[in-house]
């Protein structure tokens, strides 16, 4: 099946300085990853005692998700600056008049132009975890609970940033997009940590709040429910009332089912309403 706007999604991309300082940026946080991982581990390897290997499982966990959450901003920042001008900017340009008028109906165009997007965030994001996880594996031998549920919540949580940004480049300039979209992407960070404060502080009305964001704006629990599948082979699940081990970056709990539905269900609607505001709009 040949599709047009999809190579040209990726072409374009491939000589955007926003990719190639993204894949440079990336390789720069691998091995910074790997200096201080290799530094910190090596300060507890020679203990042999049974605490010492605990206390090994714990902090290798933690570094590692601390990188792991450090990529996945890269991944969300890329897929955003990606987003932003996605539509906007080729109506601005007045590519599209040339190009959707005739040759495809508007909804192929943005469905395939939302596909290359996809496309080069998840690749991005994938890559990227992988050799952040290869560092760890090499230093410590560490085994994450699932490879496969970490990577696949994290390509959803770059997927859904690409189709709020192309939603948002429907209506507004390629600027306005990028504010807005990095806001949005502010405010699931926010909500987030409020729910965690409220979970520790056992204040309901702060918990609720949080799950209402979450459920608004789910990149940051998205990223929670990766970072639970992240953690090593071995460590006690659900540590701490909250079963966040303490950190409001993470969870040690399995995520819901009816969540991951919903972030699903979220995002193709998300997907079909911008379809119909492109369909709309005037070129």
């Amino acid at each position: 099946m040949r599709l047009p706007i999809v190579r040209a999604t990726l072409g374009e991309a491939f000589g955007r300085r926003i990719v190639l300082w993204g894949w440079v940026s990336s390789v720069l946080l691998v091995a910074l990853f790997a200096v201080g991982f290799v530094f910190l581990y090596d300060q507890i390897s020679d203990d042999e005692s049974l605490a010492a290997t605990a206390q090994r499982v714990v902090i290798g966990g933690v570094l590692t998700i601390l990188g792991l959450y450090v990529g996945s901003f890269l991944s969300a920042f890329l897929s955003m600056m990606l987003a932003a001008g996605s539509v906007s900017a080729d109506v601005d340009s007045g590519v599209l008049q040339a190009v959707v008028v005739r040759p495809l109906p508007r909804w192929r165009w943005y469905l395939e132009r939302w596909a290359g997007l996809v496309t080069m965030s998840v690749v991005y994001v994938v890559v990227l975890t992988l050799a952040v996880l290869l560092v760890a594996h090499l230093v410590s031998g560490y085994q994450p609970v699932s490879i496969a549920a970490l990577l696949a919540l994290l390509a959803l949580q770059v997927t859904f940033l690409v189709t709020v940004g192309m939603l948002l480049s429907c209506r507004l300039s390629s600027v306005a997009t990028g504010v807005v979209l990095f806001l949005y992407f502010g405010i699931a960070w926010l909500g987030g940590f409020i729910g965690w404060i409220g979970t520790v502080a056992e204040k309901t009305e702060l918990g609720t709040i949080g799950t209402v964001v979450s459920l608004l704006a789910p990149s940051d629990e998205l990223w929670k429910a990766a970072s639970s599948y992240a953690l090593p082979q071995g460590l006690p699940v659900g540590l701490g009332t909250d079963g966040s081990l303490g950190l409001p970056f993470l969870s040690t709990l399995e995520p819901s089912p009816w969540f991951i539905g919903w972030a699903l269900l979220l995002t193709a609607a998300l997907l079909a309403l911008g379809m119909r505001a492109f369909t709309r709009r005037d070129l």
